[in-house]
């Protein structure tokens, strides 16, 4: 507190060193980049400015421009709906504003950038105006506090109007600067805070079950639970060390048989060994007794491939030969079928060569031209002519001549094509042989490939019989020689079989007696190396105990386990007495707690007092508080309200009521119709506009569509209060109507502008 007194000495010392002279704060021209403003200018006059724009154009974005401007931006709301967040320019920019004002007969420049994008505006500079001289002791924090003389929040409860905003509510620094107004002017003391302080103090010390009195209780109790607890775990401690003992000589008991039985078992195992050193010497010598009758026999493996090379030849060579000779035999059939249907062709035998002779021998005769026909029947016309033109004339012996000719010249012709029409018969006859003859060719030629195809299939299929034959007989030869070193006897394949059984009868009989030796030897390596060291067979034999081994080994994990729960019980305790502590300590810190117990219900006794002492105290500044802004509410509420309400009644949390006049009943604002509410409501925030702010500073009043749901009369009487205001204040008035502008038309210091919808 000490510090915030401190603090607003030195800003108010300031303030009155660089803007005394200042009695009218004005906003002379404003450039925006500022959420949907995008580089926008706008220009202000001294007096009453009506802007007028329609909804979703930028109003609230130009107030909210003026405030940050002043203030900084706000950081008191995080993610999505933050400052900086909610008016980032839209146009991908950086965000950045430009505020000229003037107070005091001196201008000034306000400018608010972006270096850093994660601290948009955190760049300012406050200059005098066309110059770079900075104005001292100001700074982006405390601008709007010097400037206007009240911190940021007071000068959005009451400065700042909007539509939504008209309500008036509580706020500590509000509260303080109307209570300074009434009392003593001490704006550090706000009776909210102090008695938010003095409760907290009191919860401190007694809050349901927290706080330093239920705690300290709690910790008595503790205690007190804390030296009963020691008592029962003393005594539980001696029955737990009873129990340990009788486990102990139980577990002991249980040990001492079960050494007995060990030492039976091992001279089991002694009797195993021995036995298992018989048993290993029986089947060494059953093996070499098989091994020397059995003479010379082959390898597993070696008998292993044997016997697979006559099974391939069973199963495989042999069947695969009877395969390949019934294709052949069925190759030859299909051989002779295809000769017969050859042979009974009238061609057969004939070869190409023959054939080829054939067809040459039937080419077709030429036919003479008509040529010589046709000139032989033009010399007899020739001389039918000649003869004609004689006998027209007269009688001379030409005439036979020209008869002679036309006479040989008919039989020539006649002649010529006599013997034209046999040619061309004798070459008509000769086509229909060669066609013939083509027919048959076509006929055969199939016939003739298709014996010889089948011819060919089967003299391969007689030589893949001979391949297959002789690769039975040397693989037959192959596995008869490699019998015939351990069976010399073996001269056939059913002899081979005959030996290749015994032998692996014998093998196998063989391999079982090694296999069983090699097992009788393994136990006993095994048993050999299980034996006691040093154990010798004892004369005489060990009493088996009463218990069994099984019945040792159940119950003997069951008491161990039982000892070491009985232990680890016996741990806990003694720990939990450790940690507890001692019964004398306890109790000196149970004195203790009593001690302090008693003092902090003194103390707790003490608040409460003092609280109720506050609460008086307060009850007497309402009553010092309410009338007097009360008092200035109802002078601007009756202007408002046409004279209908006289007295405005006003509690220290800002409950309203109104009285009509003449009448003394006072009407809760939740009676009132909404406009008449507006209008209270409206008169109470410029009540405190007057109270609040600093009348040596008179700060710019703004409003953002306060007077949209104001009828025309409400709205008549609004605008003439706010047009005298005007005289000693800069009013910015933003409006989505054109009501404002038509009744303010042509008054003096009224300036219109108009907004218009940024794309």
């Amino acid at each position: 507190m000490v510090t915030s007194r401190v603090f607003c000495v030195i800003m108010s010392s300031t303030f009155l060193l660089i803007y005394k002279e200042v009695s009218v704060l004005q906003i002379r021209h404003m450039e925006a980049n500022f959420g949907r403003l995008s580089h926008a200018a706008l220009d202000l006059q001294p007096g009453l400015n009506v802007i007028t724009a329609p909804n979703e154009s930028g109003k609230s974005t130009w107030c909210s421009f003026i405030r940050n401007m002043l203030y900084g931006l706000s950081t008191r709301t995080r993610g999505a709906l933050a400052d900086k967040n909610r008016y980032a320019p839209w146009d991908g920019s950086a965000m950045q504003g430009r505020m000229d004002l003037r107070g005091g007969g001196e201008d000034y420049t306000v400018l608010r950038t972006t270096r850093r994008a994660n601290a948009p505006m955190g760049e300012f500079a406050c200059t005098y105006y066309n110059t770079a001289t900075p104005v001292p002791d100001i700074t982006g924090s405390n601008l709007g506090e010097t400037l206007l003389g009240v911190p940021r929040e007071v000068f959005e409860r009451s400065a700042f109007i909007g539509q939504s905003g008209l309500a008036v509510d509580q706020d500590a620094e509000l509260e303080r600067r109307i209570a300074a107004l009434i009392t003593t002017g001490e704006e550090e003391t706000s009776f909210s805070e102090t008695y938010d302080r003095l409760k907290k103090q009191l919860n401190r010390r007694r809050h349901n079950k927290t706080g330093q009195i239920p705690a300290l209780e709690l910790e008595m109790d503790d205690l007190r639970r804390s030296l009963a607890v020691l008592e029962s775990y003393t005594a539980r401690v001696s029955e737990l060390q009873s129990e340990l003992e009788q486990t102990a000589e139980c577990i002991a008991a249980l040990e001492t048989a079960q050494a007995q039985w060990s030492q039976i078992e091992q001279q089991r195992k002694l009797q195993r060994y021995a036995q298992a050193c018989q048993t290993a010497n029986e089947a060494a010598r059953r093996a070499a007794e098989l091994e020397q009758a059995a003479g010379t026999l082959p390898e597993s493996g070696e008998l292993q491939r044997m016997r697979m090379q006559f099974d391939a030849l069973q199963t495989d060579l042999f069947p695969a030969l009877k395969a390949q000779q019934a294709k052949a035999q069925e190759a030859q059939q299909a051989a002779a079928q295809a000769k017969a249907r050859c042979a009974a062709h009238p061609l057969y035998p004939v070869n190409d060569e023959a054939l080829q002779a054939r067809t040459a021998a039937l080419s077709e005769p030429s036919v003479p031209s008509v040529v010589p026909a046709v000139l032989a029947l033009l010399a007899a016309l020739a001389g039918g002519v000649f003869a004609g033109v004689q006998l027209s004339q007269a009688f001379s012996p030409l005439v036979w001549v020209g008869f002679g000719v036309c006479a040989v010249g008919i039989a020539a012709a006649v002649w010529l094509l006599t013997r034209r029409g046999k040619a061309q018969r004798a070459r008509q006859a000769a086509a229909e042989s060669r066609a013939a003859l083509d027919r048959q060719i076509e006929e055969y030629l199939p016939l003739r490939r298709a014996m010889q195809d089948a011819e060919d299939a089967a003299r391969q299929a007689v030589l893949s019989v001979d391949v297959y034959e002789q690769s039975c007989q040397n693989r037959a030869r192959q596995l008869l020689r490699a019998l015939q070193s351990y069976a010399p006897d073996t001269d056939n394949l059913p002899a081979a079989f005959t030996a290749l059984d015994r032998m692996q009868r014998s093998l196998k009989e063989l391999d079982a007696a090694r296999e069983a030796a090699k097992a009788a030897a393994a136990q006993r390596e095994l048993l050999a190396e299980h034996l006691p060291l040093q154990a010798e067979p004892l004369a005489d034999p060990i009493p088996e105990p009463e218990q069994s081994p099984e019945e040792i080994a159940r119950q003997l994990p069951t008491l161990q386990a039982s000892r070491r729960a009985l232990q680890s019980q016996l741990d806990r305790l003694l720990g939990q007495i450790r940690a507890i502590g001692s019964p004398d300590e306890l109790r000196t810190r149970l004195q203790e707690d009593e001690t302090r117990l008693t003092a902090l219900q003194q103390e707790y006794d003490a608040i409460a007092l003092a609280m109720q002492a506050l609460s008086a105290a307060n009850t007497t500044l309402q009553n010092r508080f309410s009338p007097a802004l009360g008092a200035r509410a109802a002078e601007i509420f009756a202007a408002l309200s046409g004279g209908r309400y006289d007295k405005v009644l006003l509690s220290r949390d800002f409950a309203l009521s109104a009285e009509p006049s003449g009448d003394a009943a006072a009407r809760s604002i939740q009676l009132l119709s909404q406009g008449t509410a507006d209008q209270l409501y409206l008169a109470v925030r410029l009540a405190i506009c007057e109270m609040v702010l600093p009348a040596d500073r008179k700060s710019p009043l703004i409003l953002d569509d306060a007077l949209a749901n104001f009828d025309d009369d409400r709205l008549a009487a609004a605008l003439d209060w706010l047009l005298v205001e005007s005289t000693s204040r800069q009013i910015l008035l933003f409006t989505c109507q054109n009501r404002e502008s038509a009744y303010l038309a042509g008054r003096e210091g009224v300036h219109f502008l108009t907004l218009e919808t940024p794309i």
